[in-house]
């Protein structure tokens, strides 16, 4: 389980240096936004949270997109706070699956979008999170076992000191 913790790390560190090395992105990310990306899409009542808190401050919401995908990307790498990684990796993924429009079943003729990569990282977001293998290998191991007060937050387990 380590390595799908660190896959879905290294997929959340790509997606954030693909947008540090586009000086653009911040106001490429505007203007999709105004153009209706991740707007037109959604249901009605994610529509007026997009246009009346993200869409006027987009260039922010922007930086904080680099910045949340390179702190997830490195927490699940490094196994440092992997629990509330994972379960920032599954609101982060959720989200972008809403903006999307949710979740298609199809309709026998195309394909459904039920398993798009977003709803798979949230699906093993979620099972990290829930797994204490996935801790394995992790600075959160490291910790709980100089402090076991602290394994089960950290691991999903007890340690056997008290």
């Amino acid at each position: 389980m380590t390595w799908v913790r660190i896959l879905v790390g290294a997929i959340w560190l790509n997606g954030a240096l693909e947008k540090f090395l586009n000086p653009d992105f911040p106001q490429q990310f505007r203007a999709a936004l105004e153009a209706g990306g991740y707007v037109a899409q959604a249901p009605l009542w994610f529509q007026s949270f997009m246009t009346g808190v993200v869409v006027p401050n987009a260039e922010l919401f922007a930086q904080l997109i680099r910045f949340g995908e390179l702190a997830l990307g490195l927490a699940l790498i490094l196994g440092l706070l992997t629990n509330l990684a994972a379960l920032g990796s599954m609101l982060f993924s959720l989200t972008l699956v809403v903006s999307q429009g949710g979740v298609q079943l199809g309709t026998g003729l195309a394909t459904p979008g039920i398993l798009t990569i977003n709803m798979v990282l949230a699906l093993l977001s979620l099972i990290i999170l829930l797994s204490a293998a996935s801790k394995r290998l992790s600075l959160d191991a490291a910790i709980a076992g100089r402090n076991p007060k602290l394994a089960p937050p950290l691991v999903n387990r007890q340690t056997g000191g008290r």
